[in-house]
């Protein structure tokens, strides 16, 4: 069974209607129309928090880049022209360098105030689930960042290589090599380690 071919889960179907809806929105919106920038954030919002937030592993900051997403969105969309991709394309790529700006510019802190110390059993699956996550998060922080990108889009955000395609501004037969090559990269990475706990 191709990709073409597995079932989509929990991915809508976005028709010719939505599409047109969309763009009409954005016509609008590059006039300065607040009301209908409104509703693409009401849109697209919680979609692109989603992929801050699998990317970061913090809800609570995807939450503020997702915002400054929005903002610079706001700020910029009297130039946004479509030249053929989607307007949730361009807000995807504005998410990817927001995100790489938080990780040029933060600092690994940890606070252990208010951390509540769980049950004998419930502490062993914790640890080995953080174990496991670890040496995942381990062996994606080794790959590039297109194989991270990749691989976050098709397989947390369950997005489509035509889809993954348009917000990388790459053609969908580069995207499935990318995928291929970025899954080989990821399990060279976890045998290097040791393998998954």
């Amino acid at each position: 069974m191709n990709e073409s071919e597995a079932p989509q889960r929990n991915r809508p179907v976005v028709s010719a209607a939505d599409t047109a809806a969309v763009d009409a929105l954005v016509d609008r919106a590059r006039q300065g129309d607040a009301d209908a920038f409104g509703l693409l954030y009401d849109r697209f919002q919680a979609e692109i928090v989603r992929y801050l937030a699998h990317r970061i592993g913090d809800a609570d900051m995807a939450e503020d880049l997702a915002q400054q997403v929005f903002l610079k969105a706001w700020q910029a969309i009297p130039r946004y022209e479509a030249r053929g991709v989607p307007f949730k394309a361009w807000l995807y790529r504005m998410a990817h360098n927001q995100m790489v700006d938080y990780f040029r510019t933060r600092r690994q802190t940890t606070d252990l105030d208010g951390i509540d110390v769980p049950e004998e059993a419930e502490a062993e699956t914790l640890v080995l689930a953080a174990e496991m996550s670890d040496a995942l998060g381990t062996a994606l922080g080794r790959l590039s960042e297109d194989h991270r990108q990749v691989l976050t889009l098709r397989f947390l955000m369950e997005k489509s290589a035509r889809e993954i395609g348009e917000i990388m501004g790459r053609k969908e037969v580069t995207i499935r090599g990318l995928q291929m090559r970025a899954l080989q990269a990821l399990r060279r990475e976890i045998e290097e380690t040791g393998g998954l706990p």
